[in-house]
């Protein structure tokens, strides 16, 4: 029965890193496709249709399909979502408007897991909702994405509103335009798609490399089990656990990405500490898990929170914010969907069996960062006042028309 009650387990966290990983293939293709506001919408729409079928199942199997679409969702969501805030962010402010995204995921989990440990007690009275209430609950989060996603605007308006309608606006939206064709120009001139030059071009192999794994930590409440916690007292621990991340740690990270200009010292300062709280908890484990000695358990069951700390302030908010600042236009979604590819991958592998090279991007533009890695950049805002002059006064007099257009369509409708 033990066996078999591990099994499911497994199987329902190896589906949904499954759909993780196929989410993250989709999105490279449909990001591209659709458009990145569009692609956020379908996954919203995925993720509630996941979750319908999860909370209404009638069997395991219809349960297991679920898991499987939610965790297609989720790739899709997170891929795009870091992705379509940094190419919004002002280069100053991007570290900390994308560390918020990995906040909100934690607050994801802060969510299911307080709802999770409420109903737990209400096990004994009706234990259908008891399980069904918690993963009917998954669907109100994509349900209010996507019901405010028809209020997001385009690149230009945003632009004006960041620079308050200034110069700048004009010039950083310049930089933007130029650059796309620059890259686009430089794809057609090696004769290949942008799929084949991300194995072929050395600056965009560097890249590839550097896009990592994140391991999510799928079986806390069997842990605290392993060190002799038992009753709620796992559920609690756990919720306790992520509330620790969501109310402080993620946050303190996102706000640190608008003080510390340097997503390298973030990473090695989570991975150091990531390393030796995980062997001294590691060693505790095996030393004394399922014993009574309530030290040695309780030093372990800190550890896991401690880890938290390193990993929840300098890692979570990182890896997203990273990954979508590293990879040119052409190749942004290709790049960003393996990343976090490897990370779905990685988890799937570690659930079902139960850096250095970093360049620094921080305050950066993201048209600009490709010059860290050996590529052309087409505009430089330092140097924007007198490079391609003619290009710059052909985009003012469409961005002009534009405007035009814009006030004579809300003329239009005032009337």
């Amino acid at each position: 029965m033990v066996t078999q009650h591990m099994s499911f387990i497994a199987t329902v966290n190896g589906l949904y890193s499954a759909g993780g990983a196929v989410g993250c293939l989709l999105f490279m293709w449909l990001a591209e496709l659709f458009g990145r506001l569009r692609t956020i919408q379908l996954g919203a729409l995925v993720a509630i249709l996941g979750g319908a079928l999860q909370g209404s199942a009638a069997n395991i199997n219809m349960f297991y399909a679920g898991r499987l679409i939610a965790g297609m969702a989720i790739g899709m969501l997170v891929s795009c979502t870091p992705l379509y805030l940094s190419e919004l962010s002002a280069p100053a402010s991007r570290g900390r408007q994308v560390g918020v995204q990995a906040t909100f995921l934690v607050l994801g989990y802060f969510m299911a897991s307080w709802v999770g440990y409420g109903c737990y007690f209400a096990t004994p009275v009706n234990p259908s909702f008891a399980w069904r209430f918690p993963v009917c609950f998954q669907t109100l989060p994509p349900l209010l994405l996507l019901l405010g996603s028809p209020w997001a605007e385009e690149a230009w308006t945003i632009l004006q509103r960041i620079h308050a309608h200034s110069h700048f606006a004009k010039e950083e939206f310049h930089q933007m335009t130029q650059q796309v064709k620059l890259e686009e120009e430089r794809t057609r001139e090696l004769g290949t798609t942008v799929l084949k030059s991300v194995f072929t071009k050395a600056s965009y192999r560097k890249r590839m490399i550097m896009g990592g794994i994140l391991v999510v930590n799928n079986y806390a409440v069997l842990l605290y089990q392993g060190l002799r916690q038992t009753g709620s007292t796992p559920l609690l621990l756990s919720a306790v656990w992520i509330t620790t991340a969501a109310l402080i740690y993620n946050p303190l990270g996102a706000w640190l990405h608008g003080k510390v200009n340097s997503r390298r010292g973030m990473y090695l300062t989570s991975n150091c500490g990531q390393v030796i709280t995980l062997s001294i908890l590691t060693a505790f484990t095996a030393q004394d898990a399922g014993t009574s000695n309530k030290v040695r358990n309780g030093f372990a069951v800190f550890m896991i929170f401690l880890y938290l700390a390193f990993q929840g302030t300098f890692c979570d908010t990182t890896m997203y914010l990273y990954v979508s600042e590293t990879f040119p236009y052409e190749m942004r979604t290709i790049g960003i969907g393996f990343s976090l590819f490897g990370q779905f991958a990685g988890t799937l592998i570690i659930v079902q069996s139960a850096p250095i090279a970093f360049a620094a991007t921080a305050r950066f533009k993201l048209e600009e960062i490709g010059e860290k890695f050996g590529d052309e950049v087409a505009v430089k805002i330092t140097d924007a006042a007198g490079a391609n002059e003619e290009s710059r006064k052909e985009l003012y007099e469409k961005l002009e028309h534009h405007e035009v257009l814009q006030r004579s369509e809300k003329g239009a409708v005032g009337s």
